[in-house]
């Protein structure tokens, strides 16, 4: 029972505020060593309580609705994701707005499937003008809430028709990919999901990939 009331000490500490939190300050604030909150830490990002943003900040999460997906079995991208990466061979991430930086940037929520030459992982910033996840994103938000270049309006009215984003060469530390917007369970535009085109490619096999991340969305 120790280590849980450990736990729970360090998971009240990172809801205290909406920021990021430093394992060096957690600890010093419960009292425990850095080694053990780091470890209760990683715990909490493996179930979706918590979220790396970056080497040694975290974030907090909606744990209870984590967990209530976690327990009574809804389908939803983060559960499907493991399934999404080994059925295409390839990264698959999901993204999802960075709180008090959603203007500009989703933060990687989780990342599944094949090893890829860019260094992804969770707690990764993504753009969101100039990355397919972002893109994706922006494309299912109302269009009177997004201002941008022309171009990008343009394209974004592209992506709106075609349903997925897709960049043909690696952009902002990711890897090329396509990605499709993830709705929460009011239809609201909750983050985007996004898979590694191993290469250029046809736009018949975009749209497969584009078919397979939407069955888990």
């Amino acid at each position: 029972m120790q280590s849980l009331s450990r736990a729970l000490t360090v998971l009240a500490e990172l809801n205290r505020e909406d920021r990021p939190y430093g394992v060096t300050e957690l600890a010093g604030t419960v009292g425990l060593h850095k080694s053990t909150v780091h470890r209760i830490l990683v715990t909490f990002c493996e179930h979706g309580l918590a979220s790396r943003v970056d080497d040694h900040r975290y974030t907090a999460r909606d744990g209870l609705a984590a967990l209530r997906c976690a327990t009574q079995g809804q389908a939803g991208p983060e559960r499907a994701l493991a399934d999404l990466g080994d059925r295409l061979g390839r990264l698959v991430v999901l993204a999802k707005p960075l709180p008090k930086m959603a203007g500009r940037v989703l933060q990687v929520s989780a990342v599944a499937g094949s090893a890829s030459a860019a260094p992804v992982e969770p707690g990764h910033a993504v753009s969101l003008h100039r990355s397919a996840l972002g893109r994706a994103y922006l494309s299912a938000l109302p269009a009177d809430q997004v201002t941008g270049t022309p171009d990008l309006l343009v394209t974004l009215q592209r992506v709106r028709v075609s349903g997925f984003a897709h960049n043909s060469r690696p952009v902002a530390s990711l890897p090329r990919m396509v990605a499709v917007p993830v709705r929460d369970n009011d239809g609201q535009c909750a983050g985007a999901l996004g898979a590694e085109l191993i290469q250029a490619g046809s736009i018949e096999e975009v749209r497969r990939v584009v078919s397979v991340l939407r069955s888990g969305v």
